[in-house]
């Protein structure tokens, strides 16, 4: 897997579960220190040891089309309903906020019939985020394989998330009200694993 012009930035994430409802936020980001030579992998800055409810963390910037992240016949698959729209109302506890704050990329679709939601949300992480995010997600969630990778379902808020963090160091949500298990979302799932695993 190559990895051109990586950046890195700090990032501060809040818990991915709160009370009644799954919450993701970022704060501020700061560049790099200078170097002589161009950085070609992520440098763990030096910051205030992080408090349980704002861990630190880093990432590489993910950007991709959707209709190449997710091909039309994918969602069709899932129910041929939904139509991308990036300027819809996104499915309740998705991870698109945060996936935003590290540059990811996140996909909101919605069935014209129910104007349910379904987003999509992936972002490249580095050891120390997925440690986080993966802490997080298993404190909250139900372990569960997705093909050969590790994933976290549950219900939030009236819809289904399920979590997969990639041993490649992509960590990708599908959220929705009609999504009810892993086994809704199979062919996004395994689009999303094939593309990513490609990469």
């Amino acid at each position: 897997m190559s990895i051109v012009n990586v950046r890195f930035r700090t990032i501060v994430v809040t818990s991915l579960v709160a009370a009644s409802a799954l919450m993701l936020t970022a704060c501020q980001s700061a560049p790099p220190e200078p170097t002589e030579t161009p950085q070609s992998s992520p440098v763990e800055s030096v910051t205030p040891t992080p408090s349980e409810t704002t861990p630190a963390g880093d990432y590489y910037p993910f950007a991709v089309e959707c209709a190449d992240l997710i091909p039309e016949a994918t969602i069709f698959e899932f129910n041929p309903n939904y139509v991308l729209d990036n300027s819809g109302a996104m499915a309740s506890a998705n991870s698109s906020d945060l996936v935003k704050a590290m540059e990811g990329t996140s996909c909101n679709y919605v069935n014209q019939s129910s104007q349910a939601s379904l987003t999509i949300s992936v972002a490249h992480l580095t050891p120390v985020s997925t440690t986080v995010l993966q802490d997080q997600a298993a404190s909250a969630f139900t372990a569960v394989e997705v093909g050969s990778e590790s994933g976290y379902f549950g219900t939030v808020a009236g819809s289904g998330v399920l979590q997969v963090f990639t041993r490649d160091g992509y960590w990708f949500t599908i959220a929705g009200p009609e999504v009810s298990s892993p086994e809704d979302v199979a062919s996004i799932t395994s689009q999303l694993n094939s593309f990513l695993s490609a990469r």
